[in-house]
């Protein structure tokens, strides 16, 4: 029964591994230093591989203070909020005073209001943008890595962040980890 478990464990994580996308995501890696900045590419077992602007940088993981795992942002769109023009000039008519005013009565507003309803949203535009565009770009981390004392489940689990672990994951190893925990388990 438990080599069914077993066969069944490493079946299930295998085609987990085969239909998971790979996810980039950006590592700040902090060092004596200074710091790097790019895409978490590859984790090994002697240093970190990133990717910036299509340049690999490689550090040594003795090098390694902290790592901060963060997620890559879609870019920021701003808000639209200006109306020029907003009345279709076709709908109003002239009536019997020689006014223009829509199908219920109401007047064409002037040439004043329409220009103070174009300049206060276009202030408006402006405002929501300022606000908007400061919170958009907090990108808080998915995680933090101090990798001080090296210690190896540390160093693996930053593995699981980068983009080559992600096309070519290590199933025997997973499976090996769904074992021990299962063993753990008692019926």
């Amino acid at each position: 029964m438990k080599s069914i478990y077993v066969a069944l464990l490493f079946f299930f994580s295998l085609s987990y591994a085969m239909a998971q996308n790979v996810k980039p995501y950006i590592a700040v890696i902090k060092t004596e230093k200074g710091k790097q900045k790019g895409i978490l590419y590859k984790v090994d077992s002697a240093s970190v591989i990133l990717n910036h602007d299509g340049e690999f940088i490689t550090v040594p993981l003795n090098d390694i203070k902290t790592v901060q795992i963060r997620t890559i942002k879609k870019g920021y769109k701003g808000m639209n909020l200006i109306k020029i023009g907003t009345q279709d000039p076709d709908q109003y008519k002239i009536d019997k005073r020689g006014k223009l005013v829509d199908k219920w009565g109401k007047e064409a507003p002037t040439l004043e209001e329409e220009a103070g309803i174009t300049f206060f949203s276009v202030i408006f535009t402006a405002i929501a943008n300022a606000v908007a565009l400061p919170i958009h770009a907090i990108n808080p981390n998915v995680a933090r890595f101090n990798l001080d004392q090296k210690e190896a489940n540390k160093i693996n689990e930053l593995s699981y962040y980068s983009i080559y672990y992600q096309a070519n994951p290590d199933v025997l190893a997973e499976l090996q980890q769904l074992k021990s925990i299962s063993s753990t388990i008692r019926r």
